[in-house]
């Protein structure tokens, strides 16, 4: 959760400044406000958003209310592994359709989903190569499993088998120590 929290800010921080709210470069003392509203735009960071009709999934990572452009775009950060990013893309747009339906009457406004995890959305948020560059980092960081530290999750044992009557070959298998590896 700390590192989705972490992306969460440096987003946010992204789009103050892209709204107005922010003049500093500072990102490190940057602090997540729920919401925040100006004449440009409205955020809001993991608050649930009130219609009249009842959504299970109703309280997005962030929320920006686009009041000059007429556009509504809902931010939901994934941190997940290769394999499973189209399972995360069509999860999350399929959680949010109805939300971004239901939004885009009220206020008479486009409304765009995204699912923040890959080039295509780093390219629609305008995220500059530095952000991006922080931003991994700040995830390779929280991750904590480093190779040593993966190496003392995993214990590797030799073990000599012989094979359909050839000489003995030695293979190496991996065993887990615990029965699963929790990502930290």
């Amino acid at each position: 959760m700390k590192k989705h929290n972490e992306i969460v800010r440096c987003i946010h921080f992204l789009l103050c400044k892209k709204y107005g709210f922010k003049k500093t470069n500072k990102i490190r003392s940057h602090s997540v406000q729920e919401v925040m509203s100006n004449d440009n735009a409205e955020i809001r960071v993991d608050t649930s958003v009130l219609t009249d009709i009842k959504f299970c999934h109703n309280k997005p990572d962030i929320l920006v209310i686009d009041k000059k452009n007429k556009e509504i775009l809902n931010v939901e950060i994934g941190i997940t592994n290769q394999d499973l990013l189209t399972i995360f893309e069509n999860e999350i747009l399929r959680k949010y359709d109805l939300l971004a339906n239901e939004l885009g009457q009220i206020y008479k406004s486009r409304t765009k989903i995204i699912p923040y995890y890959h080039r295509k959305y780093i390219k629609e948020l305008e995220i500059q190569p530095n952000l991006e560059a922080y931003m991994q980092s700040i995830v390779l960081k929280k991750t904590g499993m480093t190779l040593e530290n993966l190496e003392a999750k995993l214990k590797i044992n030799e073990t000599k088998k012989p094979r359909d009557n050839q000489s003995e070959e030695y293979e190496y298998e991996i065993v887990l120590n615990n029965s699963k590896i929790e990502n930290t």
